[in-house]
């Protein structure tokens, strides 16, 4: 898959800044805190602007996994929570059927290497019950509508387990609260199985068994199968299935999608997509075809911009007529931190 397709501050990282600024700076000598140690010696006097928000942001987060994992010894381990890593968006997307709306995302992993390298914090601002039941698409930054619906976003904390060291058979779990009013807990474990065949090909399914306080007890079964053309060429078919206490039957979306590199820096997805909800009265919610492009700056390797055009064909209740309708959107991301790329 070519590399360019792989907020204002938000109230939660701003809360575990200030946390972080006075708590963990007094674990220290006086004269140094998390913040100062983590900001390094950098020069900010010939950058842009947003070059300072990058490495605010860097620092941010840095500061935020000393404090956090702060709470299990007494050891500073600043070369590991520098390499906490993270993203945020903004973008908006706009169709006939949904009119506009507005998108502000974040995510950020903390490192916890005082407890154990397995161990994770997380903080978000993403779709509310998408990411604990593991719908998403490939595309954080505007994702696509699911189940017929665009989810509200929301604030999540979040403490997970997994291996670093990838098998082909891994697991994973999770546990948190969805913030708001009430707050929503949740747990979440997931399987994954990923085998390469027939040189050119990756298949993978993943089992994911979730528990939310807002949506029941529920299980997602998701598989993709991958198909390498060529250097340029790569297609991806994407198979989506939930079913919970709170969803209308089994809700699914089937997604096929073709990436090209374009040129180093940019590549286009052709997509297709069907979804749909047994339980609905129209089981079948929308057809829809899309094009996205991922361009990645020159000069700033981590930051992206996403644009989409598309034509969908919405119908969720019986009195709905099926006709086509128009879908645009455009965002920015920019990845921050030194860890590894998020997916």
């Amino acid at each position: 898959m070519p590399a360019c397709l792989r907020k204002r501050k938000s109230p939660g990282l701003a809360l575990l800044l200030a946390i972080a600024s006075s708590t963990v700076g007094a674990q220290e000598e006086p004269e140094t805190g998390a913040i100062d140690v983590c900001r390094g010696t950098r020069d900010d006097s010939e950058v842009t602007m947003i070059e300072l928000a990058r490495r605010s942001l860097s620092t941010t987060a840095c500061a935020s996994s000393a404090w956090l994992d702060g709470l299990f010894g007494d050891e500073m381990m600043y070369e590991d929570y520098r390499h906490t890593y993270g993203t945020v968006s903004v973008g908006s997307l706009w169709s006939d059927y949904d009119g506009f709306d507005p998108r502000l995302r974040f995510r950020v992993r903390l490192q916890l290497p005082q407890w154990n390298e397995r161990f994770s914090a997380f903080v978000g601002r993403v779709g509310q019950d998408e990411y604990v039941s593991d719908v998403e698409d490939d595309f954080d930054a505007l994702p696509s509508r699911q189940f017929g619906d665009l989810e509200d976003e929301r604030m999540l904390l979040g403490l997970g387990y997994s291996d670093p060291k990838r098998t082909g058979n891994d697991f994973d779990a999770s546990v948190g609260v969805r913030l708001g009013t009430p707050v929503d807990p949740y747990v979440r474990t997931r399987y994954e199985i990923v085998r390469h065949f027939a040189g050119q090909n990756v298949f993978s399914v993943r089992t994911t068994a979730f528990w939310q306080n807002s949506e029941g007890f529920g299980v997602t079964l998701r598989s993709y199968l991958d198909r390498s053309w060529s250097d340029r060429f790569l297609t991806r078919w994407l198979n989506v299935g939930k079913y919970s206490e709170a969803s209308e039957g089994l809700e699914w979306y089937s997604q096929m999608t073709l990436f090209q590199s374009v040129r180093d820096r940019m590549g286009l997805a052709w997509q297709a997509q069907v979804d749909g909800a047994t339980g609905n009265e129209v089981p079948i919610l929308r057809y829809a075809v899309r094009l996205i492009m991922r361009r990645q700056f020159r000069d700033f390797d981590w930051l992206f911009l996403e644009l989409r055009g598309g034509v969908d064909w919405p119908r969720e209740e019986l009195a709905e007529v099926r006709k086509a309708g128009l879908e645009l959107g455009i965002a920015m991301e920019m990845q921050f931190g030194q860890g590894r790329a998020p997916r």
